[in-house]
Protein backbone atom coordinates (compact mmCIF):
# COMPACT_ATOMS: atom_id res chain seq x y z
CA UNK A 1 0.00 0.00 0.00
CA UNK A 2 1.65 3.20 -0.92
CA UNK A 3 1.81 6.27 2.18
CA UNK A 4 -1.34 8.56 -0.28
CA UNK A 5 -3.84 5.11 -0.10
CA UNK A 6 -2.98 4.55 3.72
CA UNK A 7 -6.42 4.27 5.41
CA UNK A 8 -7.17 7.35 7.80
CA UNK A 9 -9.84 5.26 9.96
CA UNK A 10 -9.97 2.00 10.95
CA UNK A 11 -12.39 -0.53 11.50
CA UNK A 12 -13.02 -3.32 14.29
CA UNK A 13 -15.86 -5.81 15.01
CA UNK A 14 -18.47 -8.44 13.48
CA UNK A 15 -19.54 -8.14 10.10
CA UNK A 16 -21.92 -10.65 8.46
CA UNK A 17 -19.72 -12.39 6.31
CA UNK A 18 -16.46 -13.43 8.45
CA UNK A 19 -17.36 -16.13 11.56
CA UNK A 20 -14.56 -14.06 13.51
CA UNK A 21 -13.82 -10.19 14.28
CA UNK A 22 -12.27 -8.10 11.58
CA UNK A 23 -9.93 -5.26 12.22
CA UNK A 24 -7.92 -2.97 9.89
CA UNK A 25 -6.40 0.40 10.52
CA UNK A 26 -6.59 0.75 14.80
CA UNK A 27 -4.49 0.33 17.29
CA UNK A 28 -3.92 -2.58 19.19
CA UNK A 29 -4.86 -0.42 22.16
CA UNK A 30 -7.67 1.33 21.08
CA UNK A 31 -9.01 -2.14 20.14
CA UNK A 32 -7.74 -3.67 23.53
CA UNK A 33 -10.21 -1.23 25.29
CA UNK A 34 -12.73 -1.00 23.02
CA UNK A 35 -13.41 -4.54 22.92
CA UNK A 36 -13.38 -4.98 27.04
CA UNK A 37 -15.75 -1.95 27.25
CA UNK A 38 -17.97 -3.81 24.84
CA UNK A 39 -17.56 -7.59 26.22
CA UNK A 40 -18.57 -6.12 29.97
CA UNK A 41 -21.33 -3.61 28.58
CA UNK A 42 -22.76 -7.42 26.56
CA UNK A 43 -22.85 -9.44 29.23
CA UNK A 44 -24.27 -6.16 31.83
CA UNK A 45 -26.93 -6.28 28.82
CA UNK A 46 -27.83 -9.70 29.24
CA UNK A 47 -27.77 -9.38 32.80
CA UNK A 48 -30.40 -6.51 32.92
CA UNK A 49 -32.65 -7.63 29.66
CA UNK A 50 -32.28 -11.31 29.67
CA UNK A 51 -34.00 -12.90 26.92
CA UNK A 52 -35.28 -8.95 25.67
CA UNK A 53 -31.20 -7.52 25.48
CA UNK A 54 -31.20 -9.35 21.70
CA UNK A 55 -34.39 -7.13 20.97
CA UNK A 56 -32.58 -4.05 22.31
CA UNK A 57 -29.33 -4.78 20.69
CA UNK A 58 -30.48 -4.97 17.45
CA UNK A 59 -32.56 -1.55 17.66
CA UNK A 60 -29.66 0.37 18.99
CA UNK A 61 -29.19 3.39 16.98
CA UNK A 62 -25.60 4.16 14.99
CA UNK A 63 -23.70 6.14 17.55
CA UNK A 64 -21.12 8.67 16.55
CA UNK A 65 -18.73 9.63 19.39
CA UNK A 66 -15.64 12.24 20.12
CA UNK A 67 -13.35 10.31 22.88
CA UNK A 68 -10.48 12.88 24.43
CA UNK A 69 -7.08 11.20 24.04
CA UNK A 70 -5.96 8.88 27.26
CA UNK A 71 -10.06 7.46 27.52
CA UNK A 72 -9.79 4.99 25.13
CA UNK A 73 -6.77 5.27 23.51
CA UNK A 74 -3.75 7.57 23.65
CA UNK A 75 -5.24 9.47 21.00
CA UNK A 76 -8.27 11.26 20.69
CA UNK A 77 -10.96 9.45 18.59
CA UNK A 78 -14.27 9.82 16.67
CA UNK A 79 -16.08 7.37 15.24
CA UNK A 80 -19.39 5.24 14.43
CA UNK A 81 -20.39 2.28 16.46
CA UNK A 82 -23.62 0.42 15.64
CA UNK A 83 -24.89 -3.02 16.18
CA UNK A 84 -22.63 -6.11 14.53
CA UNK A 85 -23.45 -9.84 13.94
CA UNK A 86 -20.83 -12.47 12.35
CA UNK A 87 -21.35 -15.10 9.64
CA UNK A 88 -22.45 -17.36 12.55
CA UNK A 89 -24.72 -15.49 14.14
CA UNK A 90 -22.82 -14.06 16.88
CA UNK A 91 -23.34 -10.65 18.21
CA UNK A 92 -20.89 -7.81 19.20
CA UNK A 93 -21.01 -4.35 17.82
CA UNK A 94 -19.28 -2.75 14.67
CA UNK A 95 -17.08 0.51 14.58
CA UNK A 96 -15.55 2.65 12.34
CA UNK A 97 -12.91 5.28 14.20
CA UNK A 98 -9.89 7.22 13.66
CA UNK A 99 -7.66 9.51 15.26
CA UNK A 100 -8.24 13.29 15.64
CA UNK A 101 -5.33 15.65 16.35
CA UNK A 102 -5.18 16.78 19.76
CA UNK A 103 -8.02 16.97 22.05
CA UNK A 104 -10.61 18.87 20.09
CA UNK A 105 -14.43 18.15 20.33
CA UNK A 106 -15.57 16.84 17.04
CA UNK A 107 -19.00 17.98 16.05
CA UNK A 108 -21.55 15.77 13.65
CA UNK A 109 -20.16 16.04 10.05
CA UNK A 110 -20.34 14.75 6.77
CA UNK A 111 -17.34 12.30 7.65
CA UNK A 112 -19.56 10.27 10.18
CA UNK A 113 -22.83 10.78 7.40
CA UNK A 114 -20.20 8.54 5.60
CA UNK A 115 -18.94 6.71 8.05
CA UNK A 116 -22.03 5.22 9.32
CA UNK A 117 -23.38 4.55 5.59
CA UNK A 118 -20.34 2.48 5.41
CA UNK A 119 -21.19 0.62 8.87
CA UNK A 120 -24.63 -0.17 7.75
CA UNK A 121 -23.44 -1.30 4.12
CA UNK A 122 -21.80 -3.98 6.73
CA UNK A 123 -25.45 -5.99 6.58
CA UNK A 124 -25.91 -5.65 3.20
CA UNK A 125 -25.96 -9.50 1.27
CA UNK A 126 -23.67 -7.88 -1.64
CA UNK A 127 -21.69 -6.60 1.54
CA UNK A 128 -17.25 -6.96 0.66
CA UNK A 129 -14.92 -6.45 3.10
CA UNK A 130 -12.47 -5.65 0.80
CA UNK A 131 -14.59 -2.34 -0.77
CA UNK A 132 -15.22 -1.54 3.04
CA UNK A 133 -11.45 -0.72 2.85
CA UNK A 134 -11.73 1.38 -0.37
CA UNK A 135 -14.68 3.16 0.79
CA UNK A 136 -12.09 3.99 3.75
CA UNK A 137 -9.32 5.23 2.22
CA UNK A 138 -11.59 7.90 0.42
CA UNK A 139 -13.20 8.61 3.35
CA UNK A 140 -10.92 12.07 3.96
CA UNK A 141 -13.16 14.71 4.56
CA UNK A 142 -12.60 17.18 6.81
CA UNK A 143 -14.09 17.08 10.85
CA UNK A 144 -14.90 19.80 12.77
CA UNK A 145 -13.89 20.82 15.99
CA UNK A 146 -14.81 23.18 18.55
CA UNK A 147 -12.87 24.50 21.82
CA UNK A 148 -14.45 22.58 24.43
CA UNK A 149 -16.02 19.70 25.59
CA UNK A 150 -18.76 18.90 28.20
CA UNK A 151 -17.10 15.15 29.16
CA UNK A 152 -14.52 13.03 28.23
CA UNK A 153 -16.81 11.15 25.26
CA UNK A 154 -19.61 12.83 23.61
CA UNK A 155 -21.78 10.47 22.03
CA UNK A 156 -24.92 11.20 19.68
CA UNK A 157 -27.61 9.28 17.10
CA UNK A 158 -29.82 10.33 14.39
CA UNK A 159 -32.64 9.84 16.79
CA UNK A 160 -31.67 13.12 18.66
CA UNK A 161 -29.82 11.85 21.76
CA UNK A 162 -26.74 13.03 23.50
CA UNK A 163 -25.20 11.08 25.76
CA UNK A 164 -22.28 13.09 27.49
CA UNK A 165 -19.87 10.59 29.89
CA UNK A 166 -16.63 11.00 31.99
CA UNK A 167 -14.28 8.52 32.73
CA UNK A 168 -12.75 4.83 31.09
CA UNK A 169 -15.80 3.58 29.36
CA UNK A 170 -17.61 0.93 31.47
CA UNK A 171 -21.20 -1.20 31.06
CA UNK A 172 -23.03 1.67 32.60
CA UNK A 173 -22.19 3.58 28.93
CA UNK A 174 -23.12 0.63 26.79
CA UNK A 175 -26.70 0.49 28.43
CA UNK A 176 -27.30 3.82 28.36
CA UNK A 177 -26.54 3.18 24.51
CA UNK A 178 -28.41 0.11 24.18
CA UNK A 179 -31.36 2.61 26.32
CA UNK A 180 -31.87 4.97 23.47
CA UNK A 181 -34.91 5.70 22.25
Amino acid sequence: MKPDDRMDAGFYGKVRTHGDFVRRGLSAGFVAQWDAWLQRGLVAARARYADNWLCRYLAMPVWCFAVRRGVIAEEAHTGVLMPGIDAVGRYFPFVIARPVDGDACVSASSWHTDAAALALSTLKPAFSLTELEASLTGLRAQLSGTASRAADSVWWSDVGEVVHHDGPFDAALFLRLLDAD
